[in-house]
């Protein structure tokens, strides 16, 4: 295993200290979202989690009824 690797703008990276150096470079680049943008998303995420739960269990028992029918189980 190498134990360093060169970059593309041809600096070498030691190992594992050269890794955290990079991420915490690339971590100051990331644009973090605003706290009201946070619980946007993440009742977006909840709702469409539900919905899509919904979704699922209609289908199935939309299904379950059509089967029974089909079948002449009671």
């Amino acid at each position: 295993m190498a134990a360093s690797q060169i970059t593309p703008d041809g600096k070498s990276t030691p190992g594992t200290g050269g890794f955290l150096r990079e991420v915490k470079t690339e971590m100051k680049k990331v644009t973090w979202p605003t706290k009201r943008e946070l619980i946007g998303y993440t009742v977006t995420v909840i709702l469409s989690s539900l919905f899509a739960a919904f979704l699922i269990w209609a289908i199935d028992a939309i299904l379950s009824v059509l089967f029974r029918l089909v079948m002449g189980v009671q």
